[in-house]
């Protein structure tokens, strides 16, 4: 054997597997862009909640979601600082599509740190360096090909830039490890806790790993950890003090106080669980406690920080509730890591087995291939949600807000529930929201996220212009039928039934005979317009629009 094929571990040239390598990586980070392309219609209602922060602060008004309320109604601290650099230097029309191209371009950086931090790890085993380079791709090609992942890059939010600070702080520091210098992981655990409040956890967990693997007795590996914990505490610090001087001196940011009892429809053991089965292939989860058991104590040492990282996201479940958007937001920004993991745990399990060399990398290939299939029924299901509530969104909440913009003047109060979209484009309005994201009093009432328990006096006493409620309720055949409707929420149910909400907002009427559908629902259920939502299952998603009887002036048609 030559010394290019023991470099290697295969009878070709250096170039020539160099070559190989590369054209691997191209070919998942390609399938990874058209996985995105196939979801690229979809939109996120809260998104637009941080872009509204975004633009006031662009506009002057600091980072606030109304003029004079000093609530923190987000997570993504870095984000919303990023979108305000653009509207800013770019006008406010296009900030989702600049949010789309940065959660494309973290995710690319996320399937890059999958791969680095999977071969590095590898390398770590004698036996199975030569072929780090190319099994590594498969750990790439895993979050490339998750439907989950693809799909949280669509979504304008932070998710998959804090996946990328996640991987890529976690390979820096194995390579400050392997070296025994810093090199600059730090910056990146600090980035990704300004991106998520989750990111300050990553990092206690894999501080917490290097104290029980000992790195702190070697003087080189201490300073570098050192280092890290003091540039996050920096960032943190940082980060605090502008929260306590800009939000009232508030510790936590309000959404917390909003979503701690977790989302009325979930528990945490089923939103884990789910995500297992639709997106690990069920046992298949459990492959990274391979990279442990199987594994020689170098590679052990080497991936405890990221298995106590998996395990910090699952407990954040549990500490703060699962969250209800559509491909687990929560747990889609660990999948390179758990990625790179799983890859580790199968070749240490095909060692143990003595499969020869081209057996493991087929092996790595195969294990892609079969959570692509597994994963196939989720991610049509997927397509199908997005494309539907893409539509849903153009007539419903788009339509809703440029008839506010119509209807209504600057400064006058609007109450509903989905406050993103029209929140952003209806800039000039203040926006009560009742789901307590923004609003500090509904937040901290009792209860689960839409199930709060507080006063319908709350939100009515502050007479609002419009109150906005959401209907549903199944799809007959060419018509509604108004008892089939209910309220969406129980927040919502409870303002419909209340007396104030009657005296003041409900204004049934004759129901004009040649009026369009919507018209004539309007006019059933006492609404000034309703707005139609198509949603994913055989049901009504209706925006209702109420207006205060002694608010000025009729309003025009619903679209």
């Amino acid at each position: 054997m030559d010394a290019t094929t023991k470099m290697t571990g295969h009878v070709c040239s250096p170039r020539a597997w160099r070559l190989i390598v590369a054209l691997v990586g191209a070919a998942v980070l390609a399938g990874y862009l058209a996985h995105v392309a196939y979801f690229w219609p979809h939109i996120n209602d809260d998104a637009f909640i941080t872009f509204r922060y975004s633009r006031f602060l662009a506009l002057g008004r600091g980072p606030h979601f109304n003029p004079g309320e000093h609530v923190e109604g987000y997570t993504n601290f870095s984000l919303m600082l990023l979108m305000a650099g653009f509207i800013h230097l770019f006008g406010p029309d296009d900030v989702l599509l600049a949010a789309k191209l940065t959660g494309a371009a973290g995710g690319i950086a996320a399937i890059l740190a999958a791969w680095a931090l999977c071969t590095r790890w590898l390398r770590q085993v004698e036996s199975c360096a030569a072929a780090a380079p190319l099994v590594g791709w498969a750990a790439g090609a895993i979050v490339a090909a998750d439907a989950a992942f693809a799909l949280n890059s669509t979504t304008g939010l932070e998710t998959t830039l804090f996946a990328a600070a996640i991987a890529l702080g976690l390979w820096l520091d194995q390579k400050a490890r392997d070296q025994r210098r810093w090199r600059g992981a730090g910056l990146l655990y600090a980035f990704g806790a300004l991106t998520r409040p989750e990111g300050a956890g990553v990092f206690a967990a894999v501080a917490l790993a290097r104290l029980v693997t000992l790195d702190f007795v070697e003087r080189p590996r201490r300073r570098a950890l050192l280092l890290d914990l003091g540039i996050v505490a920096v960032f943190l610090a940082g980060h605090l003090t502008f929260r306590l001087a800009v939000y009232d001196g508030e510790w936590l940011p309000n959404t917390y106080y909003a979503k701690a009892g977790g989302f009325w429809k979930l528990t945490p053991t089923g939103y884990i669980s789910g995500y297992a089965q639709r997106h690990l292939g069920a046992v298949l989860a459990l492959l990274p406690l391979l990279a442990m058991i199987a594994g020689p104590r170098q590679l052990r040492n080497a991936t405890l920080p990221a298995l106590l990282v998996l395990v910090a996201a699952v407990g954040a479940i549990f500490a703060a509730g699962p969250d209800w958007m559509l491909g687990y937001r929560l747990l889609a920004p660990y999948t390179p890591v758990w990625a790179a993991l799983a890859v580790c745990g199968l070749v240490m399990l095909l060692a143990r087995l003595r499969v020869p060399r081209a057996g493991v990398t087929v092996g790595a290939a195969a294990l892609v291939l079969l959570l692509a299939v597994w994963q196939a029924p989720t991610r049509v299901g997927y397509h199908e949600h997005v494309v539907t509530r893409a539509q849903g969104y153009r007539t419903g909440h788009r339509a809703l807000a440029r008839w506010l913009n119509r209807n209504a003047s600057p400064g006058q109060t609007v109450a509903l529930m989905d406050i993103g979209i029209v929140g952003y484009e209806c800039i000039d309005l203040r926006i009560l929201d009742i789901t307590g994201l923004t609003d500090r009093c509904i937040a901290r009432s009792p209860g689960e996220f839409l199930h709060k328990d507080f006063d319908p006096a709350y939100v009515l006493g502050q007479r609002p212009e419009f109150l906005v409620l959401v209907f549903t309720g199944p799809i007959e055949p060419g018509q509604i039928d108004i008892r089939n409707l209910q309220p969406w929420t129980p927040i919502e149910e409870r303002i419909f039934e209340s007396p104030d909400f009657a005296r003041h907002y409900f204004r049934q009427r004759p129901v004009p005979r040649r009026a369009g559908m919507l018209k004539r629902l309007a006019a059933m259920i006492g609404a000034e317009a309703v707005f139609s939502h198509a949603h994913p299952g055989n049901i009504h998603y209706l925006l209702a629009v109420y207006r205060r009887a002694d608010a000025a002036a009729p309003a025009e048609p619903g679209e």
